[in-house]
């Protein structure tokens, strides 16, 4: 005979329910709700309608900062991944030390976002930094590149930092993927004749589909939220080369005060987010292979 609970299950999800709510969804309705007005930050507001996105849209703001998370994601995802994949696939091969290296490629996730744009500002600080350094050993020193100083080059150099921060966890996610292959179907591969090529993209890749969405999920997300490194390592400069949409936001609200144009581009940036996210996890999901 089963015995009756005396309260029902649900009632212990409620705490977690209401800070659920009070942290997170009602903040994202109160973003909504003051995009559509001139608040300051302070005292009244009024209502301006769609007035704070044609702004967004003229000034060009909107258009930057979805240019430069873009391309941000893009790196961090397509670049990150193939990076990861290829650590991820040497260390699954029978290696001495193995367990070192595993090790030494996952210290950087363990390093707050300050300390390693600290320690890579001095990486790329122009005529004492490590690149500097080494152009100068060999007598370039001149012709080292300043690459948080150049427009065309401060974005992607945040975006290696980011990577460099962020492979370890992802090389470790497709190491374990790749050590639950069964070992049945790649020995039928090379049975049948497959070369190592073969056998990595035809039989390994499609195995390992639910972990490479796992990975481009992360990257995604990573690059989404893109503002400590940009914000600590070029305050989104030269001019608005490197400013994101999350740094964008920051910069609206709180070095321009105006919250409410901020308010709306974090909407707007929500609601893109959101859209690709689930285009992009639909098409991954569609490709996974039951192991």
């Amino acid at each position: 005979m089963k015995q009756k609970l005396n309260r029902p299950l649900y009632f212990f999800i409620i705490p977690a329910l209401v800070l659920y709510v009070v942290f997170w969804v009602a903040p994202v309705l109160m973003s909504f709700y003051y995009g559509f007005t001139d608040w300051s930050g302070v005292g009244d507001y009024n209502f301006v309608g769609l007035d704070n996105f044609k702004f967004l849209l003229q000034d060009g703001t909107l258009f930057n900062a979805l240019k430069n998370t873009g391309i941000y994601t893009g790196f961090t995802v397509v670049f990150g991944n193939v990076l990861a994949l290829f650590l991820a696939s040497i260390l699954n091969k029978k290696l001495k030390m193995k367990g070192v290296f595993r090790t030494v490629f996952y210290i950087p996730a363990l390093f707050s976002t300050v300390v390693v744009a600290f320690i890579w500002s001095y990486v790329y600080a122009p005529y004492y930094g490590m690149i500097y350094s080494i152009f100068d050993l060999f007598g370039a020193g001149d012709a080292a590149p300043n690459l948080l100083g150049s427009t065309s080059t401060a974005l992607i150099a945040c975006a290696v930092v980011e990577q460099w921060k962020n492979c370890g966890t992802m090389t470790l996610i497709y190491l374990a993927g790749l050590q639950n292959l069964p070992d049945e179907v790649l020995e039928s591969a090379k049975i049948d004749g497959c070369k190592w090529y073969q056998e990595f993209f035809k039989v390994k890749l499609p195995m390992i589909a639910n972990t490479i969405s796992v990975n481009v999920m992360l990257g995604l997300i990573n690059g989404f939220k893109s503002f400590d490194y940009v914000f600590t390592l070029t305050g989104g400069g030269p001019g608005d080369s490197s400013s994101t949409l999350m740094h964008s936001v920051y910069k609206l609200a709180f070095v321009e005060y105006q919250y409410g144009t901020a308010e709306a581009l974090a909407a707007a940036a929500f609601v893109l987010i959101l859209v690709i996210s689930c285009i992009v996890l639909f098409f991954f999901k569609k490709r996974e292979v039951e192991v």
